[in-house]
């Protein structure tokens, strides 16, 4: 055979042998990325072991100081995570033991060992309100929705229990073909839950092409924008306008020589005020307090302004000198 022939031959072979291997290389490059396309596709174990906490579309489950958990039929959240995130006024009488805490238009008397609560001087009835573990105070928030104005909702399939302000916005939206949500904005992020065609879920906002959104599920995550259809405004952001003073309408308190130590002797001043102000129609409260700034007066502003606040009645605070 001519050595040319052999030559060209030698070099068919090798061309063809190095194809071979290239094919191999492409398909085994192509087989990794289609099972890392795969297993970021594939939803992960949605029930986890830890019950998370969804608080206004925002999972705070890693900065809880302590674990939420449920029991008893009830939702517990430590008293540290709940002066952290619903009250930072929460307080405990170092006398009586009892659990004063303040929202907005609430004012909530917590005993440890009664089956009731006192919500603006209304008996509410509740079923273990107080647990005590590893030495740590828990209240069941399931009983407080009534004083933070919250909707609550324990999803047992993913173990997720969602918190949402009544006074917030609140924003549904429809799917119109099914749709992975994703971990981050990215096609090729992690699908973290499912959604079919038709059903809702929460919008919270637009970020550039993609929307965040929240599951039924209770899970927070990313869609493109453009599968999202039918917005419905379910709530708006409670923005209460503030009311002109006016002194023809208003009667006047001088608390300076009050005894206002302890929480039974402010509710007492309390309660005179608001029946004062009801009997002789007024709408203002003009508050004064000459004595020395201190912690118990700082209490009566913070115990009174929700309790007139619930009737309509605006207050004043003026500190002499």
């Amino acid at each position: 055979m001519p050595q040319k022939i052999i030559k060209k031959t030698k070099n068919n072979k090798k061309r063809e042998h190095n194809n071979k291997g290239y094919k191999k290389i492409v398909f085994v490059i192509v087989l990794i990325l289609l099972l890392i396309i795969a297993i970021k596709n594939k939803p992960i174990k949605k029930n986890s072991e830890t019950t998370q906490l969804v608080l206004n579309n925002e999972n705070i489950t890693e900065k809880l100081a302590n674990p939420i958990f449920f029991e008893n039929n009830q939702i517990y959240m430590s008293y540290e995570d709940i002066k952290k995130f619903f009250d930072e006024t929460l307080y405990t009488e170092e006398d009586t033991g009892c659990i004063i805490t303040t929202s907005d238009r609430k004012l909530a008397i917590i005993k440890k060992d009664e089956q009731t609560i006192k919500v603006n001087n209304s008996n509410v009835d509740v079923k273990n309100i107080i647990v005590e573990q590893d030495n740590k105070t828990y209240i069941a928030m399931s009983e407080l929705k009534i004083v933070y104005n919250y909707e609550i909702e324990k999803i047992e399939k993913t173990n997720i229990i969602t918190i949402d302000m009544l006074d917030r916005k609140s924003v549904k939206a429809y799917a119109n073909k099914n749709i992975k949500i994703k971990e981050d904005k990215s096609i090729a992020s992690k699908s973290i839950d499912d959604v079919k065609k038709g059903n809702w879920l929460f919008f919270i906002n637009d970020e550039g092409s993609y929307s965040k959104v929240r599951t039924q599920d209770g899970i927070i995550g990313y869609v493109k924008k453009k599968y999202l259809t039918n917005f419905i405004n379910e709530r708006e952001d409670f923005i209460e306008e503030s009311k002109a003073f006016k002194e023809e309408n208003s009667i006047n308190k001088d608390i300076s020589n009050e005894a206002i130590s302890s929480f039974e002797k402010r509710q007492n001043i309390i309660n005179s005020l608001l029946q004062e102000t009801i009997k002789n129609d007024k709408m203002y409260v003009q508050i004064s307090y000459n004595g020395e700034e201190n912690f118990y007066f700082e209490r009566f502003k913070i115990e009174v302004v929700p309790i007139l606040k619930e009737c309509g009645i605006e207050i004043i605070f003026n500190r002499g000198k």
